[in-house]
């Protein structure tokens, strides 16, 4: 019987651990994906879509606060909309290189992959 490392390492060269690390990166947290199969370049990914996930988070709470404050739609006095389009470019931008990581991981897998005999 296998022991869970070993399994975990056999399973990071499999098609279905790339594929399971693409559909993290783009329908979990992107970045995770690519962090949970080791490739140095899911760390800053995971803090640009942090980063930007505080920023326009940030900026929805200080909508709705200030919409309760005046009681109209938009605020008079409410959050500038830059804050929350840098928020959502920086939350963008991670996502796109987390997709293009997760792609690169995937190709990788492809190529590694046996072939079955005929």
């Amino acid at each position: 019987m296998w022991s869970l490392r070993e399994r975990w390492r056999r399973a990071r060269t499999d098609e279905d651990f790339a594929w399971a690390c693409l559909f993290t990166n783009l329908v979990g947290v992107p970045g995770l994906g690519t962090i949970m199969a080791k490739r140095r370049e899911g760390v800053p990914q995971l803090a640009l879509s942090i980063v930007g996930g505080v920023i326009t988070t940030w900026w929805l709470v200080g909508l709705v606060l200030a919409v309760l404050r005046s009681g109209s739609f938009p605020p008079p006095e409410g959050p500038d909309l830059r804050l929350a389009l840098e928020g959502l470019g920086l939350f963008t931008a991670a996502w796109l290189w987390a997709l293009a990581s997760s792609v690169a991981l995937l190709r990788a897998a492809r190529r590694r992959a046996p072939t079955a005999p005929a």
